[in-house]
């Protein structure tokens, strides 16, 4: 007995179409999983970089800090250490936390009167120039100008 033709139904259309539909919607979810991953990778990756400048500026800071607190605990004005370019303290690379560290030089600028102070009055004004660093990659640089008053006798 001859077999006899099969006619298609819709049912069978739509099974054939269910199949197709689901595979592409399994590529369209792989497709964005693939983006979300690489956009997470992205962000961590200058997540990194963002805290590693971060500590390195506060490395830097540091630095800056340390020489303030040098001019600040002087009694008279430091005296210079290098005639020729003005330092009058230098402060290697210091270890901080970790990978961090700092160094900085003061250099003094010049003395002018304080005003409403008299003339035994001076304020000295030194250049800092700070730097950190943080791990292999982080660098960061301060310049401050302090200014710091100085009683002379003698005037």
């Amino acid at each position: 007995m001859p077999h006899a033709p099969r006619l298609l139904t819709a049912n069978s259309r739509r099974e054939g179409f269910a199949l197709v539909s689901a595979l592409l919607i399994i590529l369209v979810l792989t497709i964005i999983g693939l983006g979300a991953g690489l956009l997470a990778k992205s962000e961590k990756r200058c997540s990194f970089a963002e805290c590693v400048h971060a500590r390195a500026l506060c490395s830097a800071d540091a630095g800056g800090e340390c020489a303030i607190n040098f001019l600040r605990l002087s009694e008279d004005p430091p005296l210079m250490v290098e005639t020729e370019t003005q330092v009058v303290n230098t402060v290697a690379l210091t270890p901080l936390e970790g990978s961090q560290q700092y160094a900085y030089t003061c250099r003094y600028l010049g003395q002018r009167p304080k005003p409403g102070w008299g003339i035994e009055y001076l304020d000295y004004d030194y250049a800092v120039d700070a730097s950190g660093a943080s791990s292999r990659q982080g660098r960061s640089d301060v310049a401050l100008v302090i200014s710091r008053l100085f009683y002379q006798e003698g005037y």
